[in-house]
Formats: C-alpha cells, sequence, structure tokens
C-alpha cells in the first residue's frame, strides 16, 4: 500500500515538473525535459503522452538534431483552458479572461460603487463573469476558475474578507463562495498584493527566482507578499507582508490600525495632495501656483509639473519615494529576497514617481546588509492584480492535473 502511495505521489509530482517545465520553456523537447526534472526520456514520453491525449500540450515542430532524428518540440495548448481574473478595487472592478498561457483575449471594468453594499457588488462580480465568458465566445466548459483579489486582511482559506479599512461594513464577506455559487466554476480569493507578486512569478520577470516580495503601491496605501519556493508566506494568522503598516516615523499620524507613523500614512496620495496643497497656500513658487483652487490640485498636474522640474513637486515627491525606499530597505534587511517588485496605481500611472524610487532604491545598495537589493518594476502595470488572480487558478488547476 505504501508502496502505492509512493508511486502514485511521485507521478503526480513528475506531471507537475513536466507540465511546469514546458510551460515556461516552450518549445521543449522530451529530452530536455527528462535532463530538468532527472527523468528518463521514458517516463517523460509516457507523461507527455498524456497531455497530448488530453490536449493539454501540442506538438510545435522540430527541434535542431544533436545526433539522429531532430527532436519533436512541445508547447502548451492555448486554447484548451480559460480562466478568469477580477481585480476588486475600492473604485473599480477590472475583469480579465486569459487563455491557458496566460494571454488577455478579453478585458473589461466598471465603477464598484460601493455604497451598495457588498451584496450588490458581488452580484455584479459574478454577473461579469458570465457575460464576459458569453461576450469572449469561449467554451464555458473549458473555464477552470474564476480568481478574485481585494485589499487584505482575508482568510484565503475560506475566501473571506475581513473588513479592510476601506471597504466599510465588508466584515467577513464571503467571496469565494458567492461568487462560486453564481457562477458555477470554481473560485479563489487572496490579499490584492498577493496577486502582485503572484502575477510576477508565473508570468513576469521573476518566474526563476527562489524568493520575492511584492510591493502594492495605491493611491490610498501599500500592501505587501512575500512569496518563498513559488509558495505565499502568511505567518501566524496570515498577517505576514503587511509593509504598509511597519512604522517609519513614530511621532507621525495616526494610521488607519491605529499606529502611528505606519509607512502608508505617509506614501499616500491625499497627503501629498495636501502637502502640495498647503505651500502653494504660503505662497511658494510653482508651476501649479495659477491653479483655481489648490484644493482641487491633482496627482497628474503634481507630476507633470515634477516632470518639467518644478521644485516644490519634485520636493513633496522626492521626500514620498525616500519614505518608500525606507520600506524597501526594511524589507531587504528583513527577508533578503532575491527582488523586490514594485507595482499599484502610483507605479503604473506615473513614471516619474516609479523612477525616483528605483533610483532611491539603488543607491540604497550603498548601505551595509543590503547590498543585494535588485529591485523591479512590474511587468503588467494596471492588469498586474487580475492577473495575479489568474495565477491563483492555474495554480490550483496545475496542482489538481489528473490524467488517466
Amino acid at each position: 500500500m505504501v508502496g502505492n502511495i509512493n508511486s502514485e505521489t511521485m507521478r503526480a509530482m513528475n506531471l507537475k515538473v513536466i507540465f511546469d517545465y514546458i510551460r515556461r520553456n516552450e518549445p521543449a523537447s522530451r529530452r530536455d525535459i527528462a535532463e530538468f526534472g532527472g527523468l528518463t526520456v521514458a517516463a517523460v514520453s509516457n507523461i507527455t503522452s498524456k497531455l497530448l491525449a488530453n490536449g493539454l500540450v501540442v506538438e510545435v515542430g522540430a527541434g535542431e538534431s544533436v545526433g539522429g532524428r531532430r527532436p519533436t518540440l512541445l508547447g502548451i495548448n492555448a486554447d484548451c483552458r480559460y480562466a478568469v481574473g477580477i481585480d476588486l478595487t475600492t473604485k473599480q472592478i477590472k475583469l480579465v479572461i486569459t487563455n491557458f498561457k496566460a494571454q488577455i483575449i478579453y478585458e473589461c471594468s466598471c465603477d464598484t460603487q460601493l455604497e451598495q453594499g457588498p451584496g450588490y457588488v458581488l452580484d455584479k462580480m459574478a454577473q461579469m463573469v458570465k457575460c464576459a465568458v458569453a461576450e469572449a465566445r469561449i467554451d464555458p466548459q473549458k473555464v477552470v476558475g474564476v480568481g478574485v483579489v481585494s485589499a487584505g486582511p482575508c482568510d484565503p482559506e475560506k475566501g473571506v474578507m475581513q473588513s479592510p479599512p476601506n471597504f466599510p461594513d465588508w466584515g467577513n464577506v464571503p467571496i469565494r463562495d458567492y461568487i462560486q455559487e453564481h457562477t458555477g466554476y470554481p473560485a479563489f480569493f487572496d490579499k490584492d498584493s498577493v496577486g502582485v507578486v503572484m502575477a510576477e512569478y508565473w508570468f513576469g520577470k521573476v518566474a526563476d527566482c527562489n524568493s520575492v516580495f511584492g510591493f502594492l503601491i495605491n493611491r490610498a496605501g501599500v500592501g505587501g507578499a512575500l512569496l518563498v519556493n513559488g509558495e505565499v508566506f502568511r505567518g501566524c494568522s496570515g498577517g505576514a507582508g503587511e509593509v504598509g503598516h511597519t512604522i517609519v516615523d513614530v511621532r507621525g499620524e495616526r494610521c488607519s490600525c491605529g499606529s502611528y507613523g505606519c509607512l502608508e500614512t505617509l506614501v499616500n496620495e491625499q497627503r501629498l495632495l495636501a502637502d502640495v496643497a498647503a505651500d502653494l497656500k504660503l505662497g511658494r513658487p510653482s508651476l501649479l501656483a495659477d491653479a483655481a483652487d489648490y484644493n482641487a490640485v491633482t496627482m497628474q498636474q503634481i507630476m507633470e509639473a515634477a516632470e518639467q522640474g518644478d521644485a516644490l513637486c519634485k520636493e513633496k515627491l522626492d521626500r514620498m519615494a525616500e519614505y518608500l525606499a525606507v520600506g524597501v530597505r526594511n524589507i531587504a534587511t528583513l527577508f533578503a529576497p532575491e527582488k523586490i517588485v514594485l507595482s499599484g496605481g502610483m507605479i503604473s500611472k506615473y513614471p516619474y514617481f516609479t523612477r525616483v524610487i528605483l533610483e532611491k532604491a539603488q543607491k540604497k545598495q550603498d548601505e551595509k546588509f543590503v547590498k543585494h537589493i535588485r529591485v523591479v518594476e512590474c511587468s503588467f502595470h494596471e492588469n498586474q492584480c487580475a492577473l495575479g488572480s489568474v495565477a491563483l487558478v492555474l495554480e490550483n488547476f496545475y496542482k489538481s492535473i489528473q490524467l488517466e
């Protein structure tokens, strides 16, 4: 009995190794797969034959001969399965459908209308899924699941949102179960910061890294998540990665969490707008000095002024970027990840801000203990979190593949 269990477990492990290698390295030959996985070519041929028979893998041509016949190359069958990903924010619901290679084939978005309450928003998401599958003209039977990411805290095992500060009255909302019940597809739910790092690990710049930390920098605050050997490190009670609530100024403002001087009180759009408006009212020279209403100055205007060399706007943005660079340094010191990924609305929308953060983070490499810092901008910008929710779906599918 033990032998049978071990044999079945080994076959399952080999299947995942082979399938993942093809996904990351296509087109791939059976010999390359065998060398990578430490398997015999016969064992690889047996499993790839089943993958071909089930339509998950296709033959994509012939490789270069290394003596004898040219090897047949294998690749993922892009249209064999589809996944739906949703990024739920306080302002917007962003939905994407991808094929099996995580290439987006359909996308749409709408206002969240958070004031309508959880029931309204959940129903809207479920309806969006059904409409999107129909409009994309794909076989509903080929949809392997729906992933959703949103603000933490949450319980990913139960698929429940747990009262995020910016989602009033969203205490213990069963997002996963609702979506699953009302769409008929398997559903998965996690924090948006987890989505950031999952998207990058599965489809982006850090696929070859054993440890990655993802920063999610949005208008209202900062989130984070740590991935180790492809698995999310959650810590006790799932609280790991909350970099936005690390304290960087003990005399700072009170945070929504109750502490003072948390990183997200300093890296925050509203604070920046208020600081710029206050200095404009004091008469500081600026390209924005002629604005009709200093309280109505926008983030986009500040960024554009900074790009043009405006001293006031550059000063305020540089200070905010410095606080974030301190957060990056703290993560590098504590966890020493191979790479740190910057994502979120503040990154995808404002190139100037991203550039300053990267420059300041680079300078931290001169400091003791953090010479290894490697900070990169995310790969997918406004679709980063939605693709992260797709990664949740595909990860589950890959883990549960069973072939006759």
